[in-house]
């Protein structure tokens, strides 16, 4: 039994609210999380067995992702806020990169232009599909451990790591925090972030991505 599941056995009165921050084995940063409500039982007797049988039936092999078929298949206004996929509507290599107001691009996400519902302050897209399915990928089978664990506990996997290399190019608000209109800088970037989840309702378990994207911190 992993260690970090073993653990949630000292916890077992609060393990459906569990969070599991810390780092992966690759160096990852493993993020806290609100749990899926969906992953536990409230009336179980025994919390601790469900969280097992969980952790059992995601299996010891991770899942290979083609990021347009997991989005295309959890991307619908069937899933409610929160578990809707979104990578490439926000983060596809196919958005435009530079500023044009009246069409959705990258840069213009700095400014809530056409396409976004708000400002943001980081903005950023994959180079390419081959970059974001290979790094996705190599993330799952090299961490597949802690995420496995962290999904059978809290219904929820969150994380960010250094590639090595870059992965994908956007742009920065430089005046972020301060008063006036921002001011967008365009950059490359290693960093990428992920949430991974349960299919809600799903038996056996089926994880998949909410987001995986480049970023400019990690």
């Amino acid at each position: 039994m992993p260690a970090n599941v073993d653990a949630a056995h000292a916890e077992t009165g609060q393990v459906a609210q569990l969070g599991r921050p810390g780092r992966n084995s690759d160096g990852a940063n493993s993020g806290s999380f609100a749990p899926d409500p969906s992953s536990a039982d409230p009336s179980s007797a025994d919390p601790m067995a469900d969280i097992m049988n969980r952790y059992e039936r995601l299996g010891e092999s991770p899942p290979t992702v083609s990021m347009s078929a997991n989005d295309d298949a959890y991307g619908g206004e069937n899933l409610g806020p929160g578990f809707r996929a979104h990578t490439l509507d926000r983060h596809g290599s196919d958005i435009p990169l530079e500023r044009d107001p009246e069409t959705k691009t990258v840069e213009g996400r700095i400014y809530g232009d056409a396409g976004w519902n708000k400002r943001e302050n980081w903005s950023y897209k994959w180079d390419d599909p081959v970059t974001m399915n290979r790094e996705i990928n190599n993330y799952l089978r090299h961490n597949w451990e802690s995420i496995r664990s962290d999904l059978a506990i809290g219904g929820a996997h969150v994380s960010s790591f250094d590639a090595g290399h870059r992965v994908g190019e956007g742009y920065y608000n430089t005046t972020m925090g301060q008063p006036g209109e921002p001011a967008a800088h365009r950059a490359a970037t290693s960093f990428v972030k992920l949430v991974i989840k349960i299919v809600p309702g799903s038996d056996p378990p089926e994880p998949y991505v909410i987001t995986a994207y480049p970023s400019g911190t990690l």
